[in-house]
Protein backbone atom coordinates (compact mmCIF):
# COMPACT_ATOMS: atom_id res chain seq x y z
CA UNK A 1 0.00 0.00 0.00
CA UNK A 2 1.47 3.35 -1.06
CA UNK A 3 2.10 5.87 1.67
CA UNK A 4 0.15 9.19 1.36
CA UNK A 5 1.99 12.10 -0.25
CA UNK A 6 2.88 14.69 2.39
CA UNK A 7 1.27 18.11 1.75
CA UNK A 8 3.50 20.67 0.07
CA UNK A 9 4.63 23.53 2.21
CA UNK A 10 3.41 26.92 1.03
CA UNK A 11 6.23 28.92 -0.49
CA UNK A 12 7.47 31.69 1.73
CA UNK A 13 7.96 33.78 -1.39
CA UNK A 14 4.20 33.82 -1.88
CA UNK A 15 3.77 35.18 1.62
CA UNK A 16 6.28 37.96 1.28
CA UNK A 17 5.82 38.90 -2.41
CA UNK A 18 2.95 41.39 -1.82
CA UNK A 19 5.00 43.16 0.84
CA UNK A 20 8.07 43.21 -1.41
CA UNK A 21 6.03 44.74 -4.23
CA UNK A 22 4.53 47.26 -1.83
CA UNK A 23 7.96 48.32 -0.58
CA UNK A 24 9.23 48.59 -4.16
CA UNK A 25 6.25 50.77 -5.09
CA UNK A 26 6.78 52.99 -2.04
CA UNK A 27 10.47 53.28 -2.86
CA UNK A 28 9.78 54.17 -6.49
CA UNK A 29 7.14 56.74 -5.50
CA UNK A 30 9.46 58.27 -2.89
CA UNK A 31 12.27 58.51 -5.42
CA UNK A 32 9.96 60.14 -7.96
CA UNK A 33 8.60 62.58 -5.35
CA UNK A 34 12.08 63.74 -4.37
CA UNK A 35 13.15 64.07 -8.01
CA UNK A 36 10.02 66.13 -8.75
CA UNK A 37 10.64 68.23 -5.65
CA UNK A 38 14.15 69.00 -6.90
CA UNK A 39 12.79 70.04 -10.29
CA UNK A 40 10.22 72.34 -8.69
CA UNK A 41 12.92 73.93 -6.55
CA UNK A 42 15.07 74.35 -9.65
CA UNK A 43 12.19 75.94 -11.57
CA UNK A 44 11.64 78.42 -8.72
CA UNK A 45 15.35 79.29 -8.67
CA UNK A 46 15.31 79.76 -12.45
CA UNK A 47 12.31 82.10 -12.22
CA UNK A 48 14.00 84.15 -9.48
CA UNK A 49 17.15 84.41 -11.61
CA UNK A 50 15.07 85.54 -14.60
CA UNK A 51 13.54 88.32 -12.51
CA UNK A 52 16.98 89.46 -11.42
CA UNK A 53 18.19 89.42 -15.02
CA UNK A 54 15.40 91.80 -16.03
CA UNK A 55 16.11 94.18 -13.15
CA UNK A 56 13.47 92.96 -10.68
CA UNK A 57 13.93 90.97 -7.46
CA UNK A 58 12.05 88.33 -5.48
CA UNK A 59 13.18 87.83 -1.89
CA UNK A 60 11.92 86.00 1.20
CA UNK A 61 12.84 85.39 4.83
CA UNK A 62 12.22 81.64 4.66
CA UNK A 63 11.44 78.99 2.06
CA UNK A 64 10.17 75.47 2.77
CA UNK A 65 9.13 72.53 0.60
CA UNK A 66 7.06 69.70 2.08
CA UNK A 67 3.91 67.69 1.52
CA UNK A 68 5.38 64.20 1.14
CA UNK A 69 4.04 61.78 0.02
CA UNK A 70 0.97 63.04 -1.87
CA UNK A 71 1.50 66.78 -2.29
CA UNK A 72 4.08 69.45 -2.95
CA UNK A 73 3.75 72.37 -0.55
CA UNK A 74 5.99 75.37 -1.19
CA UNK A 75 5.88 78.06 1.51
CA UNK A 76 7.55 81.49 1.51
CA UNK A 77 7.80 83.50 4.72
CA UNK A 78 7.76 87.29 4.29
CA UNK A 79 7.95 87.19 0.47
CA UNK A 80 8.57 90.41 -1.46
CA UNK A 81 8.68 91.29 -5.14
CA UNK A 82 10.46 94.45 -6.24
CA UNK A 83 9.64 95.36 -9.82
CA UNK A 84 11.89 97.13 -12.24
CA UNK A 85 11.94 100.93 -12.14
CA UNK A 86 8.50 102.05 -13.20
CA UNK A 87 6.84 98.79 -12.08
CA UNK A 88 4.82 97.86 -9.00
CA UNK A 89 6.16 96.00 -5.97
CA UNK A 90 4.59 93.72 -3.36
CA UNK A 91 5.37 92.65 0.20
CA UNK A 92 3.46 89.86 1.93
CA UNK A 93 3.29 88.04 5.24
CA UNK A 94 3.21 84.53 3.81
CA UNK A 95 2.62 82.73 0.53
CA UNK A 96 1.69 79.05 0.22
CA UNK A 97 1.50 77.04 -3.02
CA UNK A 98 0.17 73.47 -3.16
CA UNK A 99 0.02 70.91 -5.98
CA UNK A 100 -1.15 67.31 -5.85
CA UNK A 101 1.70 64.99 -6.75
CA UNK A 102 -0.32 63.37 -9.55
CA UNK A 103 -1.43 66.66 -11.12
CA UNK A 104 1.31 69.20 -11.72
CA UNK A 105 -0.85 71.46 -13.90
CA UNK A 106 -3.13 72.62 -11.08
CA UNK A 107 -1.96 74.81 -8.22
CA UNK A 108 -3.78 76.12 -5.15
CA UNK A 109 -2.35 79.15 -3.38
CA UNK A 110 -3.00 80.96 -0.12
CA UNK A 111 -1.65 84.30 1.04
CA UNK A 112 -2.95 84.90 4.56
CA UNK A 113 -2.05 88.03 6.49
CA UNK A 114 -1.06 91.55 5.52
CA UNK A 115 0.10 92.53 2.02
CA UNK A 116 1.36 95.88 0.73
CA UNK A 117 1.28 96.78 -2.97
CA UNK A 118 3.19 99.84 -4.12
CA UNK A 119 2.25 101.06 -7.58
CA UNK A 120 4.60 102.43 -10.18
CA UNK A 121 3.47 105.89 -9.06
CA UNK A 122 4.71 105.18 -5.51
CA UNK A 123 1.22 105.02 -3.98
CA UNK A 124 0.94 102.29 -1.35
CA UNK A 125 -2.16 100.14 -1.01
CA UNK A 126 -2.71 97.18 1.28
CA UNK A 127 -4.95 94.16 1.71
CA UNK A 128 -5.46 91.70 4.57
CA UNK A 129 -6.69 88.15 3.93
CA UNK A 130 -7.90 85.61 6.45
CA UNK A 131 -7.04 81.91 6.37
CA UNK A 132 -9.96 81.12 4.04
CA UNK A 133 -8.68 83.19 1.12
CA UNK A 134 -7.28 81.06 -1.70
CA UNK A 135 -6.73 80.98 -5.44
CA UNK A 136 -6.73 78.11 -7.91
CA UNK A 137 -4.74 78.11 -11.15
CA UNK A 138 -4.74 75.39 -13.80
CA UNK A 139 -3.03 75.36 -17.16
CA UNK A 140 -2.23 73.20 -20.18
CA UNK A 141 0.21 73.29 -23.09
CA UNK A 142 -1.73 76.15 -24.69
CA UNK A 143 -1.60 78.32 -21.55
CA UNK A 144 -4.21 79.29 -18.96
CA UNK A 145 -7.03 76.82 -18.39
CA UNK A 146 -8.77 78.46 -15.42
CA UNK A 147 -8.12 80.93 -12.62
CA UNK A 148 -10.32 81.17 -9.55
CA UNK A 149 -10.10 83.25 -6.37
CA UNK A 150 -12.04 83.23 -3.10
CA UNK A 151 -11.45 86.14 -0.73
CA UNK A 152 -13.01 84.93 2.51
CA UNK A 153 -13.18 87.95 4.81
CA UNK A 154 -10.81 90.63 3.53
CA UNK A 155 -10.02 94.28 4.16
CA UNK A 156 -8.29 96.56 1.67
CA UNK A 157 -6.89 100.07 1.82
CA UNK A 158 -7.00 101.43 -1.73
CA UNK A 159 -6.42 105.05 -2.63
CA UNK A 160 -6.85 106.07 0.99
CA UNK A 161 -10.27 104.38 1.22
CA UNK A 162 -11.02 101.28 3.32
CA UNK A 163 -13.04 98.43 1.82
CA UNK A 164 -14.34 95.40 3.73
CA UNK A 165 -15.15 92.43 1.54
CA UNK A 166 -17.01 89.19 2.29
CA UNK A 167 -16.72 86.12 0.09
CA UNK A 168 -15.61 87.61 -3.19
CA UNK A 169 -15.49 84.95 -5.91
CA UNK A 170 -13.60 85.60 -9.15
CA UNK A 171 -13.38 83.10 -12.01
CA UNK A 172 -11.50 83.64 -15.29
CA UNK A 173 -11.07 81.23 -18.19
CA UNK A 174 -10.48 81.34 -21.95
CA UNK A 175 -13.46 80.18 -23.98
CA UNK A 176 -12.64 76.61 -25.10
CA UNK A 177 -13.88 77.10 -28.67
CA UNK A 178 -12.32 80.57 -28.94
CA UNK A 179 -9.11 80.76 -26.84
CA UNK A 180 -8.52 84.45 -27.65
CA UNK A 181 -11.60 85.35 -25.58
CA UNK A 182 -11.76 85.65 -21.78
CA UNK A 183 -14.84 84.58 -19.80
CA UNK A 184 -15.34 86.43 -16.50
CA UNK A 185 -17.57 85.73 -13.49
CA UNK A 186 -17.46 87.85 -10.31
CA UNK A 187 -19.71 87.86 -7.26
CA UNK A 188 -19.60 88.82 -3.60
CA UNK A 189 -21.80 88.62 -0.53
CA UNK A 190 -20.98 92.02 0.94
CA UNK A 191 -18.78 95.02 0.15
CA UNK A 192 -18.55 97.86 2.67
CA UNK A 193 -17.08 101.20 1.57
CA UNK A 194 -15.32 103.78 3.68
CA UNK A 195 -17.65 106.51 2.40
CA UNK A 196 -20.63 106.88 0.10
CA UNK A 197 -19.94 108.20 -3.43
CA UNK A 198 -19.92 111.99 -3.56
CA UNK A 199 -22.13 112.11 -6.65
CA UNK A 200 -24.73 109.74 -5.15
CA UNK A 201 -24.59 109.76 -1.35
CA UNK A 202 -28.08 108.26 -1.16
CA UNK A 203 -26.59 104.90 -2.19
CA UNK A 204 -24.83 104.53 1.15
CA UNK A 205 -21.72 102.55 1.97
CA UNK A 206 -22.80 98.91 1.75
CA UNK A 207 -23.25 96.71 -1.30
CA UNK A 208 -25.10 93.44 -0.82
CA UNK A 209 -24.96 90.23 -2.87
CA UNK A 210 -23.99 91.16 -6.43
CA UNK A 211 -22.86 89.38 -9.57
CA UNK A 212 -21.29 90.01 -12.97
CA UNK A 213 -20.99 87.49 -15.81
CA UNK A 214 -19.37 88.55 -19.05
CA UNK A 215 -16.82 88.02 -21.77
CA UNK A 216 -14.00 90.02 -23.35
CA UNK A 217 -13.44 88.94 -26.95
CA UNK A 218 -9.92 89.40 -28.22
CA UNK A 219 -8.55 89.78 -24.69
CA UNK A 220 -5.49 87.55 -24.86
CA UNK A 221 -3.94 89.04 -28.04
CA UNK A 222 -4.44 92.50 -26.50
CA UNK A 223 -2.92 91.29 -23.23
CA UNK A 224 0.21 90.10 -25.04
CA UNK A 225 0.36 93.30 -27.13
CA UNK A 226 0.23 95.37 -23.93
CA UNK A 227 3.31 93.55 -22.55
CA UNK A 228 0.98 91.74 -20.12
CA UNK A 229 0.11 94.95 -18.30
CA UNK A 230 -3.57 94.68 -17.46
CA UNK A 231 -4.11 98.46 -17.23
CA UNK A 232 -3.05 98.81 -20.89
CA UNK A 233 -5.40 96.16 -22.30
CA UNK A 234 -8.37 98.50 -22.82
CA UNK A 235 -6.38 101.15 -24.78
CA UNK A 236 -4.82 98.40 -26.90
CA UNK A 237 -8.22 96.87 -27.64
CA UNK A 238 -9.56 100.27 -28.66
CA UNK A 239 -6.88 100.36 -31.35
CA UNK A 240 -6.67 96.69 -32.39
CA UNK A 241 -10.33 95.80 -31.97
CA UNK A 242 -12.38 93.64 -29.66
CA UNK A 243 -15.74 93.22 -27.99
CA UNK A 244 -17.06 93.36 -24.44
CA UNK A 245 -20.25 91.57 -23.45
CA UNK A 246 -21.94 91.75 -20.05
CA UNK A 247 -24.46 88.94 -20.06
CA UNK A 248 -25.67 89.69 -16.54
CA UNK A 249 -24.99 92.35 -13.93
CA UNK A 250 -26.95 92.30 -10.67
CA UNK A 251 -26.00 95.08 -8.25
CA UNK A 252 -27.47 95.54 -4.78
CA UNK A 253 -26.29 98.91 -3.46
CA UNK A 254 -28.35 100.39 -0.66
CA UNK A 255 -31.72 101.42 -2.16
CA UNK A 256 -30.52 100.58 -5.68
CA UNK A 257 -31.33 97.13 -7.12
CA UNK A 258 -29.85 97.32 -10.60
CA UNK A 259 -29.84 94.81 -13.42
CA UNK A 260 -27.82 95.43 -16.56
CA UNK A 261 -26.48 93.97 -19.79
CA UNK A 262 -24.02 95.42 -22.29
CA UNK A 263 -22.53 94.85 -25.72
CA UNK A 264 -19.66 97.06 -26.84
CA UNK A 265 -17.53 96.95 -29.97
CA UNK A 266 -14.06 98.48 -29.75
CA UNK A 267 -12.43 99.65 -32.99
CA UNK A 268 -10.54 102.61 -34.43
CA UNK A 269 -9.97 104.09 -30.99
CA UNK A 270 -13.69 104.25 -30.17
CA UNK A 271 -16.28 102.15 -28.37
CA UNK A 272 -19.82 101.77 -29.68
CA UNK A 273 -22.77 99.65 -28.64
CA UNK A 274 -25.34 99.81 -25.88
CA UNK A 275 -26.07 99.21 -22.23
CA UNK A 276 -29.42 97.84 -21.08
CA UNK A 277 -30.41 98.70 -17.50
CA UNK A 278 -33.39 98.17 -15.23
CA UNK A 279 -34.23 98.76 -11.57
CA UNK A 280 -36.26 96.94 -8.94
CA UNK A 281 -37.91 98.54 -5.90
CA UNK A 282 -38.05 101.93 -7.63
CA UNK A 283 -40.04 103.57 -4.82
CA UNK A 284 -37.27 102.89 -2.30
CA UNK A 285 -34.65 104.45 -4.57
CA UNK A 286 -36.86 107.46 -5.31
CA UNK A 287 -37.44 108.17 -1.61
CA UNK A 288 -33.71 107.90 -0.86
CA UNK A 289 -32.93 110.42 -3.60
CA UNK A 290 -35.59 112.83 -2.33
CA UNK A 291 -34.44 112.52 1.29
CA UNK A 292 -30.85 113.29 0.33
CA UNK A 293 -31.76 116.32 -1.79
CA UNK A 294 -30.84 114.71 -5.14
CA UNK A 295 -34.18 115.16 -6.87
CA UNK A 296 -33.63 117.90 -9.42
CA UNK A 297 -35.13 118.11 -12.87
CA UNK A 298 -32.44 116.00 -14.55
CA UNK A 299 -32.64 113.29 -11.85
CA UNK A 300 -36.42 113.18 -12.20
CA UNK A 301 -36.20 112.79 -15.98
CA UNK A 302 -33.63 109.98 -15.80
CA UNK A 303 -35.45 108.20 -12.97
CA UNK A 304 -38.84 108.50 -14.64
CA UNK A 305 -37.49 107.13 -17.92
CA UNK A 306 -35.74 104.23 -16.19
CA UNK A 307 -38.69 103.37 -13.96
CA UNK A 308 -41.10 103.24 -16.89
CA UNK A 309 -38.75 101.08 -18.96
CA UNK A 310 -38.25 98.63 -16.07
CA UNK A 311 -41.90 97.66 -15.84
CA UNK A 312 -42.87 94.15 -16.96
CA UNK A 313 -39.24 92.99 -16.75
CA UNK A 314 -38.19 95.51 -19.38
CA UNK A 315 -34.87 97.31 -19.88
CA UNK A 316 -33.89 100.86 -20.77
CA UNK A 317 -31.40 100.92 -23.64
CA UNK A 318 -28.54 103.41 -23.29
CA UNK A 319 -26.75 103.80 -26.63
CA UNK A 320 -22.98 104.25 -26.68
CA UNK A 321 -21.77 106.37 -29.60
CA UNK A 322 -18.07 107.13 -29.93
CA UNK A 323 -17.45 106.48 -26.20
CA UNK A 324 -20.38 108.65 -25.04
CA UNK A 325 -23.32 107.08 -23.17
CA UNK A 326 -26.75 108.59 -23.89
CA UNK A 327 -30.21 108.54 -22.32
CA UNK A 328 -32.25 109.45 -25.35
CA UNK A 329 -30.57 112.63 -26.65
CA UNK A 330 -29.00 113.47 -23.28
CA UNK A 331 -25.31 112.51 -22.84
CA UNK A 332 -24.57 110.87 -19.47
CA UNK A 333 -20.79 110.67 -19.73
CA UNK A 334 -17.87 109.03 -21.48
CA UNK A 335 -16.42 105.56 -21.08
CA UNK A 336 -12.83 105.26 -19.78
CA UNK A 337 -9.97 105.43 -22.22
CA UNK A 338 -11.83 107.66 -24.68
CA UNK A 339 -9.96 110.14 -26.81
CA UNK A 340 -10.30 113.82 -25.95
Amino acid sequence: MASPTPPKKRSRLGLFLPFVLLFLAIGAWSAWWHVARGRIDQAVDTWIAEQEARGAAFTYAGRHMGGYPFRFELVFDAPAYEGRPGEASWEGSRAEFVMQAWNLTHMIGRMPGHHVITGADGIRNSVDFDGHAAFSLSWNKAGLNRFGFQSGEAQALLGGQIYNLSNLSLNLAPRPESPDDLMVAIQWDKLALDAAPVAAPYLGTELGPSRLIGEVRGFFPAYEASSREINRVWPVMLETGGEVEVAQLLLDWGPLDLGAQANLTLANGRSNGAFKVRIENADELKQAMIDSGYWGQQEQIVFGTLEAASRDDGFLTLPVKDDTVFVGPVPLGKLPGSRP
